[in-house]
């Protein structure tokens, strides 16, 4: 047995926050490392001890090998665990702090290495009797060599990066002379995210199910199963919510899967926490898709309704101990949701959103658990993945894990970024979520253009709430001990509080009357409002005799409300004096997102047709084309590659 006394977490976020957690309650102490971008982030005060290791891209910090090993040589740490992302899949990593002396929580580097490879481990899978879907693993990686393969297999057929995982590198191609452009941008994308741009085709099930299956294996030979994951509520190839156990799957086929689990553990003597995955169809046939040799984002529902800690399990095997668990011994009790909580913008196809947290809080219900990396404060930046903390529920019944889901969501507050976290409530209260016949298509199928809207009713109470809390930060500046605000010399010419919302302005006029109350109009509607208490961002205040919470903050002329039913809006201020802004370039293309410009695919004076790539964008891992909207002339481009942009700037000019 290898004693580990201090553990170095080479990750970032939620998840180092998570492994430290377990660490600290086995007793052994932890480091974190952190970037110059996480210099202040929530993770490096959990650990014991913190390194610097410089550096703003992840390929300057959290996957330089030589910065990652430096640090635990630094910090005496006797094991490393990389969490998931970044190094975890990385063989040459594994092997290289074998190499070094030191314990690599996951699995060893020749399981990484032939698992790497999702055309090597679909080879493996079908000599150890587990279904494989139907596809085009080859060394050949010409278009023309996928193209002879796509008419065999038959369209459409999803291109995967041979790599990697998380929906990086990966195109869903429809008809053959869609194939070269897919494959091009497939390629780019593996290259960057896994330095290995082969690819492989398989079909694609325009409606299948994404059931995965924990699995653990140790150094004396003994695998097993934690039973499975549902995981179809997906957007781009990411995971959304995850629940287990699955409400599709009955008893007969939850043993077949979870066999095949372990026949694919045991031809690879896979050691640690690892995932099998596969895809349903409809007719109830399932088949391979990867093995994820490392601890997934969604381990935690496996562990609400088995009661073990996977983090604890894992450092227990990268010890020597030999495993105290079997798929015969485990059971299952109750259900768990798991709701990803995303730095990202559903209401503008999912685009990154970035910037300071300026309010955080998660309210403590039963059967609640929070793995959350940020704080009130926290900034959110360009460079690392949108995922910014997770939420799950425990309960006896599906029914009853939704229902606290719902809860949990509907009283937290995110004021400052947009996130999907009224996205979320709406995927909970789905027809086909609620009863389980839900795929993977469900989020691109129906909420194409979502939209978070609030009635006219709780506008204006949010607009009441947001004049309230204005009024009491004025009074609570001003020089005199007595609040003058909302007097004139006329003293029935009231004062007023102008936003906007979704382009819509909204002017709220309002008359103080003394003892913290009001007379308000807003259009034609008279209202009385009361201020009855503000904590910090929280106003508590009557309007028309309903008393209710409504947490609020601002960041310059934006001004987030948090309505304790309708969710989280964000206004504008509208100044009274309205200042000189910068100019709208007439024919301008803007930046949807903030980034890094990958490619710049035109050139001043060069024609296009209207749905022509432009540019190509990369924000948090994801890449997306900015198109031509109409057919014109390049008139001038102002960004040029590998340069950042902000929101909202103007990338290049046309003229029709």
């Amino acid at each position: 047995m290898k004693t580990i006394k201090k553990i170095l977490v080479a990750n970032r976020g939620e998840i180092a926050v998570r492994v430290m957690r377990t660490a600290s309650a086995m007793g052994i102490k932890t480091v974190a490392v952190f970037s110059d971008a996480d210099a202040n982030a929530l993770f490096v005060s959990k650990g014991d001890e913190a390194i610097a290791i410089g550096g703003t891209h992840a390929s300057e910090s959290y996957l330089n090998q030589d910065k990652i090993i430096a640090a635990a040589k630094l910090s005496g740490a006797d094991a490393i665990h990389p969490g998931y992302g970044f190094l975890s899949e990385n063989a040459g990593f594994s092997k290289r702090c074998k190499d070094e002396g030191i314990i690599f929580i996951g699995p060893a580097a020749e399981v990484i290495q032939v698992m790497g490879s999702k055309i090597g481990a679909k080879e493996i899978m079908k000599k150890a009797g587990v279904p494989v879907v139907p596809g085009y693993n080859g060394e050949d990686q010409t278009a023309e060599r996928f193209k002879k393969e796509a008419e065999i297999i038959g369209f459409p057929v999803l291109l995967k990066a041979s790599a990697g995982g998380g929906g990086k590198g990966m195109r869903i191609v429809h008809k053959a002379d869609e194939l070269d452009a897919a494959i091009e941008g497939a390629s780019r994308e593996a290259l960057k995210s896994f330095s290995d741009g082969s690819l492989l085709m398989e079909k694609y099930f325009s409606s299948a199910k994404h059931i995965e299956f924990q699995i653990f294996g140790d150094e004396h030979g003994n695998y097993t199963h934690l039973f499975e994951r549902e995981c179809s509520l997906q957007r781009r190839y990411q995971k959304v919510i995850e629940e287990s156990p699955s409400p599709t799957l009955s008893a007969d086929l939850r043993k077949k899967m979870g066999d095949a689990a372990v026949a694919a553990a045991r031809s690879i003597k896979y050691t640690n926490a690892g995932t099998v995955e596969f895809i349903l169809d409809k007719e109830g046939n399932f088949y391979f898709l990867e093995v994820n040799t490392r601890l997934q984002v969604e381990h935690p529902v496996t562990e609400e309704t088995t009661g073990l800690d996977l983090v604890q399990l894992q450092i227990e095997v990268a010890q020597g101990l030999a495993l105290t668990v079997s798929s015969e011994s485990i059971t299952q009790h109750g259900h768990s949701i798991q709701c990803r909580v995303c730095a990202e913008d559903p209401e503008n196809n999912f685009f990154p959103a970035t910037g300071d947290i300026l309010y955080w809080s998660e309210p403590a219900l039963t059967g609640l658990r929070y793995d959350s990396g940020v704080k009130s404060g926290s900034k959110i930046d360009v460079y690392y993945d949108s995922l910014i903390a997770k939420v799950i529920s425990y309960a006896d019944t599906r029914t009853a894990a939704i229902s606290r889901m719902y809860n949990a969501l509907d009283k937290m507050s995110i004021l400052g970024i947009n996130s999907n976290k009224d996205f979320l409530k709406e995927l909970l209260q789905n027809k086909s979520f609620v009863d389980g016949t839900f795929d993977t298509k469900l989020i691109e199928r129906e909420y194409s253009n979502y939209k978070n809207v609030a009635d006219e009713n709780s506008t204006d109470e949010m607009a009441i709430a947001a004049t309230l809390y204005h009024w009491n930060k004025q009074r609570a500046n001003e020089a005199f001990p007595h609040s003058l605000n909302g007097w004139r010399n006329i003293f029935y010419q009231a004062q007023f509080y102008e936003l906007e919302l979704t382009g819509s302005k909204i002017k709220v006029e309002y008359r103080y009357t003394g003892q913290q109350k009001f007379e308000i109009k807003i259009g034609d509607k008279s209202l009385q409002a009361e201020l009855v208490s503000t904590c910090g961002h929280t106003v508590n205040c009557i309007i028309n005799a309903h008393r209710k919470n409504y947490v609020i903050a601002v960041n310059g002329n934006d001004l987030f409300v948090h309505h304790p039913d309708k969710g989280t809006f964000r206004f504008a201020q509208v100044p009274r004096f309205v200042e000189p802004g910068s100019a709208v370039v007439k024919g301008g293309y803007v930046s949807p997102m903030p980034g890094e410009i990958v490619r710049v695919l035109v050139k001043p004076g060069e024609h296009v047709k209207s749905g022509k790539g432009l540019l190509v964008m990369s924000s948090m891992k994801m890449e997306t084309t900015i198109e031509a909207h109409t057919d014109g002339e390049v008139e001038e481009v102002f960004v040029a590659e590998k340069a950042f942009v902000e929101a909202n700037t103007v990338l290049l000019k046309m003229k029709s």
